[in-house]
């Protein structure tokens, strides 16, 4: 989510290089920049945030920059286009530096400058390559500067509002697992969404027109991102419509249904559900794996005939990873532990199978009977049709993202509601 998280700003930056030495780029931005709307100067005020103002000049700044990370020309049709998404962005950002000041939160050059730093890394060129690159565009690096600091004090106010207080539980990285498990059986799509909210026919019917015109717009030359950050009500506004790749069974029932007859890449139509209007721009599907087969990584605890259950699941207790299986076979002499290596799950018997399916990965399964005697199994890894599925701290990591983030667009949204904004 660009409030807190600087991965959007990186690929933006990322795409300038490219631009930038597009025939005719650098040419062409410079002169954009300096043209403001009929009847303004680039001094003229775009907007007052409380008692701070957005010059024209800023506003156009930051539609060059818009227009940089989508690789699109600074034409005078592109420019009109960004110019109501640049906008709102710094309307946002000096709402988030407003916060940041009544905590007393000043953000260093030092930080700024590292947060630069990793982005020109990311494209493999230095901090000096980059801000030429930006110059050679018509954007003054300071305008960069500014939207990092932004950032850097917004993630701090989340982190220091909210990060203490999510707690992301083993249940719900079973959980997403076992949805990532579920989707790597099914295909998947490359998606860019523009969603308006209509709950009622007459929402529907009086929208669906204004929604024909956008596709058309779109159709026409008009970039899709752009319009999505303009006209969409979806979270993923902000992004341009990127969804990235989906499940299917992520989406409305009524999208599922048309997407599942289209061929990509290809702009939908008007999409009507329930609860609104979709456009879509299908970008690209994914099969599933051939294979529905499970490869997994398995050790194993096992019971002498001289042993009683209650050793082996005191053994079983003591481990907290697949790392301390082979000493928890210390716990009595009556377990012994086994590393069964990698194994396909069509591989084993329909009983050990049946038993490890429900394992999530790093877990042991119930105590169970084989021909050597009662055991139990742990999975320690879990690759499902030839994906691998990611370690557990990275689901963690994952949905604490999603979580600081939907407290993000709350806290920002309260923000907007509450404030003084004046657009001229």
């Amino acid at each position: 989510m660009k409030h807190i998280a600087s991965c959007t700003l990186a690929a933006a930056l990322m795409a300038s290089a490219a631009w930038a030495q597009t025939p005719g780029a650098a040419t062409t931005a410079p002169a954009t920049t300096t043209t403001a709307p009929q009847g303004q100067t680039l001094n003229a005020i775009a907007a007052i945030v409380n008692d701070q103002m957005i010059s024209v000049a800023d506003v156009d700044q930051r539609a060059l920059l818009l227009l940089i990370g989508r690789n699109l020309e600074a034409t005078t049709e592109n420019i009109a286009q960004a110019r109501p998404v640049a906008l709102e962005e710094l309307i946002e950002e000096r709402l988030q530096l407003q916060k940041a000041a009544e905590f007393e939160l000043e953000v260093e050059q030092a930080a700024i400058l590292d947060g630069v730093r990793d982005i020109a890394s990311q494209s493999n060129v230095t901090v000096e390559t980059l801000y030429d690159t930006l110059r050679q565009a018509g954007v003054n690096p300071a305008a960069l500067e500014e939207q990092m600091r932004a950032q850097i004090a917004w993630r701090r106010i989340m982190g220091g509002l909210y990060g203490q207080r999510i707690r992301i539980s083993q249940v719900q990285i079973d959980n997403m697992l076992n949805r990532m498990e579920l989707q790597a059986k099914k295909p998947r799509y490359n998606l860019q969404e523009i969603f308006v909210f209509a709950p009622t026919p007459e929402d529907r019917a009086q929208l669906l027109p204004n929604m024909q015109t956008l596709v058309q717009q779109i159709r026409s030359g008009a970039p899709f991102g752009l319009v999505a950050q303009r006209f969409s009500q979806a979270p993923t506004a902000a992004a341009g419509g990127d969804m990235g790749w989906v499940s299917p069974d992520e989406l409305d029932p009524a999208v599922q249904a048309v997407l599942a007859e289209a061929q990509p890449p290809v702009l939908t139509a008007p999409i009507e559900s329930d609860d609104g209007i979709f456009i879509y721009a299908f970008l690209g599907r994914q099969e599933p794996a051939a294979t529905d087969s499970n490869d997994l990584a398995l050790k194993q605890l096992l019971l002498l005939p001289s042993g009683e259950e209650t050793e082996l699941l005191a053994a079983r207790d003591a481990v907290e990873s697949c790392a301390g299986v082979e000493a928890a076979a210390d716990v009595s002499p009556n377990v012994v532990a086994a590393d069964l290596g990698k194994v396909n799950d069509q591989a084993l018997t329909p009983a050990v199978r049946a038993v490890v399916s429900g394992v999530a990965e790093g877990e042991a399964s119930d105590v169970f009977d084989t021909a050597a005697g009662k055991s139990v199994v742990f999975v320690c890894e879990r690759s499902v049709g030839g994906l691998q599925m990611p370690p557990r701290d990275d689901v963690e990591d994952r949905l604490y993202s999603q979580q600081i983030s939907m407290l993000s667009d709350r806290e920002l949204r309260d923000l907007k509601r509450d404030a003084t904004i004046i657009r001229r």
